[in-house]
């Protein structure tokens, strides 16, 4: 995603834009980065969704307030992976035995206290029911232990089904509607269950930038998503266009953390 917003960003800008990657801690390693880059705005950070959660944790190193919010640019559907032909043929199956089981159900996903944790936590409330959650350090990961037997099912994003299509089966996803290319996949709410939630993707930067360069870049990132090869991408891995204004932007982070700390103690990982 952040490689074709690149180039489009650079396209219309006529220079370079570079994707760096910096992976470890949970992304705090590119908050390092983003921290003693200079104040110019010339450096961006991407996080998602699990910012206000992951920063909430122990021993975290930054706090999510630290960034200034630029942009939220993508919204991928939550989604819930079973095994094609295995126990589950349909979202009423495996409901029932999330309420019959309890934590017999194993669902797994990205780490210990992620809004894919979170979101499954809010599935199961919505049902009445219980499960056992199994941490993976990716998505896929957890999709691969469904595949192999090891786990009943796994909460990831629908924008991975594609890779799996030919052996799993997505019940329900969390998104308001149904999406292309995914039309076949129903939505929570269309089960019943009145859940609709996204991972979003976005950017930040130094809360040192000057506002007006801030203002300047968020109009040059919101023109590169609106490009037609970046909206092509979004439709041809069923997510969605999560752009919204600035001040929308740090009002949903601020709802959000709010909503991650109630969870994050019910999970007794925040005193």
């Amino acid at each position: 995603m952040l490689r074709i917003l690149a180039e489009e960003l650079g396209r219309l800008l006529s220079r370079t834009v570079l994707v760096e990657a910096r992976p470890g801690a949970n992304g705090q390693i590119a908050m390092n980065m983003l921290k003693r880059a200079p104040a110019d705005g010339t450096v961006i950070f991407s996080d998602g969704t699990g910012i206000t959660s992951i920063l909430q944790l122990p021993h975290a190193q930054h706090h999510w307030r630290d960034f200034e919010p630029l942009a939220r640019l993508q919204l991928d559907p939550f989604a819930l992976y079973v095994r094609t032909g295995g126990d589950f043929p349909d979202f009423a199956a495996f409901a029932e035995a999330m309420r019959r089981k309890g934590e017999g159900i194993r669902i797994g996903g990205f780490a210990t206290g992620s809004p894919h944790q979170i979101t499954t936590m809010q599935l199961a409330s919505r049902l009445g029911a219980k499960f056992t959650w199994v941490p993976y350090d990716s998505g896929t990961k957890a999709i691969t232990a469904v595949m192999g037997g090891h786990i009943e099912a796994s909460m990831s994003n629908i924008s991975v089904y594609p890779s799996f299509r030919d052996q799993m089966a997505v019940l329900a996803h969390t998104g308001e509607s149904r999406i292309e290319p995914f039309g076949h996949i129903p939505t929570f709410r269309e089960q019943g269950v009145d859940l609709a939630r996204y991972h979003w993707r976005g950017m930040f930067m130094r809360r040192e930038v000057p506002k007006a360069q801030v203002e300047q870049m968020k109009a040059w990132v919101d023109e590169a998503v609106r490009t037609p090869r970046f909206q092509a991408y979004l439709r041809d891995t069923g997510t969605l266009d999560g752009t919204m204004d600035r001040a929308a932007f740090a009002a949903m982070l601020e709802e959000q953390a709010a909503e991650d700390t109630r969870i994050l103690r019910e999970l007794r990982l925040l005193a």
